[in-house]
């Protein structure tokens, strides 16, 4: 299906669902939760892909993916089955769905929308703080990331350190990057007008095509390339 907009209206779903947390209730309801939002995500994320595709070739063979609406409850004392927003991922390189770089898309009540490694495991951390600390492949990395967030992106991640990781030490000149566990930009929401319209499509690839020479260097820094902004 060819993206039009989410349609009005499904804002109000995600808040009477966020009352009610009812199985009977979201069952009775589920054709509405399909159409006002989970055949819409992925028919958004399913044009976005196309779209980035030649700024990411990598992303022509992945598959772009929308969360289950239910909640994973089995060690959360919070029991509520169902998520009170709807999220998807476009993976814009191949490997696992968390370990390569993506753009992520959440909407409810508030709109999130993310792009980067949200978390990286020890290996591809290593990696990817060896290339920061490097003075030839470090300073540049800082200036686009400083550009980047001149004009409104968020760097962000899973966790950061109170401390700058050893061996480096507080005064390094990229002591605050080199503290993060990933890294992700956070990118400025979209208005909800655009949400209902089928611009927010070319919208969405505008602020990947910004932040797209930041996310090639940290997919190769992670990998254990040399990064470069060729």
């Amino acid at each position: 299906m060819a993206f039009t907009g989410f349609p009005k209206g499904g804002v109000e779903f995600f808040q009477t669902l966020s009352v009610r947390q009812d199985r009977a209730w979201f069952h009775a309801h589920k054709t509405d939760y399909q159409e006002l939002w989970e055949a819409p995500m992925q028919a958004f994320l399913s044009a976005v892909q196309a779209k980035v595709a030649p700024m990411f070739p990598e992303a022509k063979k992945t598959k772009s993916k929308v969360f289950r609406i239910y909640r994973d409850v089995r060690f959360s004392k919070d029991k509520s089955p169902f998520k009170t927003s709807i999220s998807g991922v476009i993976p814009l390189y191949q490997g696992g769905m968390m370990e390569r770089v993506g753009y992520y898309f959440e909407l409810g009540p508030t709109p999130f929308v993310a792009a980067g490694r949200w978390m990286m495991d020890p290996p591809t951390l290593k990696r990817f703080r060896k290339a920061v600390a490097d003075e030839r492949t470090g300073p540049p990395f800082a200036t686009a990331v400083q550009k980047s967030v001149a004009k409104g992106f968020v760097v962000s991640s899973q966790q950061q350190l109170a401390r700058v990781p050893k061996p480096w030490t507080k005064d390094h000149p990229r002591a605050e990057l080199l503290r993060h566990k990933g890294f992700t930009f956070t990118l400025p929401n979209p208005t909800f007008a655009l949400l209902q319209s089928p611009k927010l499509v070319d919208w969405a690839v505008t602020q990947l095509k910004a932040i797209a020479p930041v996310m090639k260097w940290v997919e190769l820094a992670a990998r254990g390339k040399k990064p470069t902004f060729k």
